[in-house]
């Protein structure tokens, strides 16, 4: 009988102790991908790109019934009110393709900037879990799965006659675990917003190594973004890609009028 109970009992702790460690492991990665978050924000700030956008409208079988393609130069600022990031992105139209009268297409913004939910500052809106680990163009990635915390802040909000509405989303990122790099990332309603018409999102954003010539250092930025939205009656399909990617800086002079300046202090 003696023997049972130490079999169990080692038993036991063979299977406890790999959930310890995976759960170390996960916090590991997360602190990993955190930091790798906040340094994309800053690299992002140090680029500009070309933006091709194609928008189609489907009917419910999928078949394309508007097709709008536009192209942009395209960059992202970054500012932070307190510890919350915030981006602000900026367009310049290239061209754009006619879109007929009484046609109502997808806006789609700020998908390039998806693996926010990895910041930091939001990573306690959501849980997470470590999922099986998968092989992508021969190299090992950890799959981690997240869902939002409903009432917590989220990166996400759907912009509806001029309201704005928390997503909660959940989802599925493929993280280099020895850098914390977000290499892809798959996201969809957490919850119901069918009480606003909005029976399905989902999203995909793609991120790629790029190099510049001046310098040896390699940034991982946004390649391609996908979103899918439809409701009861409609489907939309947005695809955005980004290339092209060029460093560029800003420099910022202010002029003062030292006249209205001692005005004021007298």
């Amino acid at each position: 009988m003696k023997a049972i109970l130490v079999a169990v009992f080692l038993l036991f702790l063979a299977l406890s102790l790999p959930a310890a460690a995976q759960s170390q492991q996960l916090d590991d990665i997360l602190n990993r991908a955190g930091a790798s978050v906040t340094r994309f924000l800053d690299k992002l700030a140090d680029v500009k790109c070309n933006e091709a956008v194609l928008q189609e409208k489907l009917n419910l079988k999928g078949k394309t019934e508007e097709r709008v393609q536009s192209s942009f130069d395209y960059l992202v600022l970054a500012q932070n009110q307190g510890n919350e990031p915030v981006l602000y992105e900026a367009r310049e139209a290239l061209k754009q393709s006619h879109v007929k009268k009484n046609v109502s297409m997808l806006v789609t913004n700020g998908f390039a900037t998806q693996l926010l939910i990895f910041h930091p500052y939001y990573q306690s809106s959501f849980t997470f879990e470590r999922l099986p680990d998968v092989h992508y163009n021969n190299k090992l990635y950890a799959q981690i799965r997240f869902q939002h915390v409903r009432g917590r802040p989220t990166p996400a909000v759907l912009l509806l006659r001029g309201r704005e509405y928390p997503l909660s989303l959940s989802g599925t990122a493929r993280i280099d675990p020895e850098t914390g790099v977000v290499e892809h990332i798959e996201t969809e309603l957490g919850s119901s917003m069918e009480d606003l018409g909005l029976k399905g999102l989902r999203s995909e954003v793609e991120y790629a190594a790029v190099g510049f010539p001046t310098g040896a250092q390699t940034y991982w930025l946004p390649a391609q973004a996908t979103v899918e939205v439809n409701t009861a009656k409609q489907r939309w399909k947005n695809v955005h890609h980004f290339t092209n990617y060029h460093l560029f800086s800003v420099s910022v002079t202010e002029s003062v009028d030292l006249d209205k300046l001692k005005a004021k202090e007298q």
